[in-house]
């Protein structure tokens, strides 16, 4: 984010790199904190972790995707016919409801769809996979739901690393593909979504970098106009009060007050609404707001990373990881979807998922049969 905001594609990316790299700083050292905190704690109360696997009940796995599956189809039926056809039509010139006006129930219906990719991973039979993979992947798709996905895309990710034995070089390797082609996919759906003349005229992108690759100044400035619509935030935002705008995500969207903050949000120099994760704590609480979520997020941190919690609990720290991988994008710790997938998939761990201690002598034993 640093060195994009450094490259100042736009004619509004905010010109002083001191404010962005101490805001960098602060927000690295109060994750420090919280993270090395809870890890003295696990450590002292906890002691040493013993080995775990998951056992999964393939049956249960199964009927959970299928009554998902079909909550999610029924509501994206309902959709259609209530909207009229999919925002993905309009790619192919058929007129559709813009993908932010689309359709109701989208709040549910995302997080039903990321839980049954993720969970789709998790069965044995190839054509289940497939189907469930493509069905949500489609479904998803069709909603031109872009950011979704994307988040979606890196839990599965997460899911299949920790599953497999492959080696790390491997794994990196598959995780460099799937960013590449997730990079692709975003300018696909951004191109067909705005155009290239409404992409530049929007980001105010520079008429010297207009003749650069689109996929290059997508992913240029979708990373970099964050970080500086936050510093102007900063910059120009003057805290009076103590206020909870950043809790309205956590509401469905016909219920979702206006924000207190609006004055400075529609500000000319911020461009895209997106502003990190910080913006929102900032604003509410000023630079306490900062110390506050950087130190919850390096709590979770440390909880996950002691104990072996991250393998233990796929598919909930799959979930925590992708909120911190596009954190700098917007803020998915207090988002209704999130929050809604985190309670989904810890029902399904709960419901298909069991937890027990490998016996080693006896697994070698019978490693040692399997092979005389």
């Amino acid at each position: 984010m640093l060195a994009s905001v450094r490259l100042q594609i736009s004619y509004v990316t905010y010109p002083y790199f001191s404010l962005p790299l101490l805001l960098f700083l602060f927000s690295f050292l109060f994750f420090l904190l919280g993270h090395y905190f809870v890890r003295l704690i696990c450590r002292l109360t906890e002691g040493s972790q013993s080995n775990s696997c998951n056992e999964i009940n393939i049956s249960k796995l199964r009927r959970l995707n299928l009554y998902l599956s079909g909550a999610a189809g029924i509501l994206t039926l309902y959709n259609v016919i209530a909207s009229g056809p999919l925002p993905i039509f309009s790619f192919l010139g058929i007129e559709a409801i813009s993908y932010a006006e689309y359709g109701r129930f989208k709040q549910i219906i995302f997080p039903l769809l990321m839980v049954v990719f993720i969970n789709s991973f998790l069965e044995t039979s190839i054509v289940r996979r497939l189907f469930y993979s493509s069905f949500s992947f489609l479904v998803m798709l069709s909603y031109v739901a872009r950011g979704s996905i994307m988040l979606m895309l890196f839990q599965a990710l997460i899911v299949f690393s920790i599953r497999n034995s492959k080696s790390k070089t491997k794994l990196y390797f598959i995780a460099l593909v799937g960013l590449i082609g997730a990079a692709l996919l975003a300018d696909f759906i951004g191109t067909n979504r705005t155009g290239d003349a409404i992409f530049f005229a929007y980001m105010q992108v520079k008429t010297t970098f207009q003749d650069w690759p689109t996929v290059y100044l997508w992913i240029i400035s979708y990373v970099s106009t964050p970080l500086s619509n936050l510093c102007w935030l900063v910059d120009l935002a003057h805290f009076d009060h103590v206020s909870w705008s950043f809790s309205y995500q956590l509401l469905p969207a016909f219920w979702t007050p206006e924000s207190p903050h609006l004055s400075f949000i529609e500000n000319s120099k911020v461009i895209d609404g997106v502003h990190t994760y910080l913006s929102n704590y900032f604003l509410d609480f000023s630079y306490f707001g900062i110390f506050l979520i950087n130190c919850f997020m390096g709590m979770l941190s440390g909880y996950y990373s002691s104990g072996r919690r991250i393998s233990k609990n796929l598919l909930t720290s799959s979930i925590f990881l992708s909120c911190v991988a596009f954190m700098f994008f917007y803020d998915y710790f207090a988002n209704l979807e999130i929050v809604l997938e985190i309670g989904i998939q810890c029902a399904a761990q709960y419901y298909f998922m069991k937890a027990y201690s490998p016996q080693p002598l006896q697994i070698k034993s019978e490693i040692a049969t399997v092979r005389s």
